[in-house]
């Protein structure tokens, strides 16, 4: 049988049916799908780091949850210390710190960015754009320090 035959006698309200459900079936995205580059509803940010030993120069870097932190300066103070998303908002590679440039780089197109998290270059011999990476909170106690969301 061909398919103008069985559609015509299967009835064409009833093939739209069957596929409408197929095309929306496809569709959903369940709360157990894991998709890492999907930051439309992101777990929030909190974890803490031991400054003598995670993070204990300057130029140090701690990734952990999605976020590099990085030591700026010696001084055991929280602004010397920065908390920035660490996938890149362009096609989600890993962001890393250079101790050369000291700025944060892309792995994957080589997009650069400020410690502030605003965009030095967007990615390289690819297309598209970036925009600047998320800043979180940083507070420091003693050799403890804590990464939360901005408030």
């Amino acid at each position: 049988m061909k398919r103008n035959e069985f559609l015509a006698k299967l009835g064409i309200g009833t093939a739209l049916i069957c596929t409408g459900n197929i095309l929306q079936a496809c569709g959903k995205n369940s709360d157990n799908d894991v998709n890492p580059g999907d930051k439309d509803d992101p777990e929030p940010v909190n974890f803490t780091l031991d400054i003598s030993t995670d993070l204990p120069a300057v130029g140090s870097s701690k990734t952990k949850q999605d976020v590099i932190v990085v030591r700026t300066a010696t001084a055991a103070v929280a602004s010397s210390f920065v908390a920035l998303e660490a996938v890149c908002p362009h096609e989600q590679g890993s962001i890393f710190y250079s101790t050369n440039n000291s700025n944060l780089e892309c792995s994957l197109h080589s997009s650069r960015y400020k410690l502030d998290g605003s965009v030095l270059n967007g990615p390289v011999n690819v297309s598209g754009s970036t925009r600047p990476l998320k800043l979180y909170n940083v507070t420091l106690s003693g050799n403890t320090i804590t990464i939360t969301d901005k408030v």
